[in-house]
This record gives structure tokens, C-alpha cells and sequence, in this order.
């Protein structure tokens, strides 16, 4: 498609308007996709100068462990660079099952479910069990997977202050019928740091008889001793999102 012919569609009007990013980047003040060229833990390269970064999610430091880039090592040796197809075709391997079992184990749940990325988990997660007619309650802070995976079902979405538990409780009374119904939030706020209180949304979902889950990716190996009372009621959350690699150091 020729450059007249683009600027003819009208759709793409809005973005030749947009000039902001290459006002900011003509002003040496754009953050984004700068090229990192080596990485050694906590240290990287950018633009030929070694810094510390302090935005990474490898919150563990686990991405150049020895056992973990030998374990990736010998996996590369065995299965090659890719899957080479989905997981419901051919692209299920026996590392999988094995990652799944023991992800199950670890969190005292029935069985798990390994997706690419956490965002395509939620965006399974809730489009998949959430069907038309039915309800989900939404943080107004949730994150954004969890916001697209309400979007893509076809339930109806309703959201409560942020970490107001009582409005959520009226809201259900409200609004609660023999419809399937669940409630999601963030376990740990990755933008305000705000822990989730679990034991007492286990308590509301229980009461009105519908499903919670929890995006916990961004607690496991991080909140240390604030996680006892935490830990003990994920259990009783009927369904747990996390990422392994924000603490278990695969790639995204």
C-alpha cells in the first residue's frame, strides 16, 4: 500500500496526528524499548553504559542461576528452539505435565494449567468460565489482562471501589441471582503495592456461594512473613493466576 493511498484512509488519520512520542524522543526523554545488549542479574547494558535495573520482574534474580540456564540448556539439547505447534494439537510436551504437577503441588491445588504469558491466563481464565448472562465483580485497580478477560466474555462486568469489601458485599446483595457469579481481584497491586485482603474476600465468596480468583503474580518470593495469613487461605481460592516468570526465571 502506497503512502497516498494511506493517507487517504481516514483511519489512520488520528495517527499522523499523534506526535507526542517523537516530540518526547527528539527530546532525549523517551523511556521506552530501549535495547538492552548484555544482562548479568541485576546489571544490564544500554547505549554501551552498564547500569542496575531496577525495573525487571526477575524479583528472585534467578534468570542466570547455574541450575537454571542448566536446565534450560539441556532442554534446548532435547526438544529444540520451539513447541512447534499449540498446546491442544502437538505442541504439548512431557516438561509441561511436569511443570503443571508440580505448580499444583506446590500451591495445594487440584491441578494447573501452564499458558505463555499471565496475561493470556487471564484472559482464558475468565472468558472461558464466564458465560452470557452471567456476573464477574472487578477491582477498579485490577489489572488490565483481568479487565480485557471480563471484556472478552459475555457476562456482564460490574467493579467496586478499590479494596472496598464492604461495597463489594452490598453490591453482591444487590445484584447476586441464581446466575453463575465470580469475584476477581489482584492478590498483590503491582502499581499501589496494596495486598489483597484474601482471607476476608474467601469469606464474602463463600457466603454468597460464588467463585473468587486471584491474579497473585506478583507475591510469591516477595512478601516474606506478611504472607502467613495470605498463604493459608490460597487453598481456598478456587482459582490462582501467577506467573512464573516474574519469580522462576523462564522467559515470557
Amino acid at each position: 500500500m502506497d503512502m497516498q493511498t494511506l493517507q487517504s484512509i481516514a483511519l489512520f488519520e488520528k495517527c499522523r496526528q499523534f506526535t507526542k512520542a517523537r516530540e518526547v524522543q527528539a527530546a532525549g526523554l523517551y523511556p521506552y524499548f530501549k535495547p538492552i545488549s548484555d544482562s548479568e542479574d541485576t546489571s544490564v547494558v544500554i547505549e554501551g553504559q552498564k547500569r542496575i535495573m531496577l525495573g525487571s520482574n526477575n524479583y528472585l534474580g534467578l534468570t542466570h542461576h547455574p541450575k537454571v540456564l542448566e536446565a534450560a540448556s539441556r532442554a534446548l539439547s532435547r526438544y529444540g528452539s520451539g513447541c512447534t505447534g499449540s498446546r491442544f494439537l502437538n505442541g504439548t510436551l512431557d516438561l509441561h505435565g511436569q511443570l503443571e504437577g508440580a505448580i499444583a503441588e506446590f500451591l495445594g491445588k487440584e491441578d494447573c494449567l501452564v499458558f505463555s504469558t499471565g496475561y493470556q491466563a487471564n484472559l482464558g481464565l475468565i472468558s472461558g468460565l464466564i458465560g452470557r448472562g452471567e456476573l464477574v465483580y472487578l477491582d477498579k485497580l485490577d489489572h488490565a489482562s483481568i479487565v480485557d478477560g471480563a471484556k472478552m466474555s459475555y457476562g456482564d462486568t460490574l467493579r467496586f471501589n478499590h479494596g472496598d469489601l464492604a461495597g463489594l458485599d452490598r453490591m453482591i446483595e444487590r445484584t447476586k441471582s441464581s446466575r453463575g457469579a465470580m469475584i476477581v481481584v489482584d492478590g498483590v497491586y503491582s502499581m499501589e503495592g496494596d495486598i489483597a485482603e484474601v482471607p476476608e474476600l474467601v469469606k464474602i465468596a463463600r457466603r454468597h456461594g460464588i467463585a473468587l480468583a486471584v491474579d497473585d503474580a506478583h507475591s510469591i518470593g516477595v512478601l516474606g512473613p506478611k504472607r502467613m495469613p495470605y498463604d493459608r487461605m490460597i487453598p481456598l481460592v478456587d482459582f490462582v493466576a501467577r506467573t512464573v516468570s516474574d519469580m522462576f526465571a523462564p522467559p515470557k
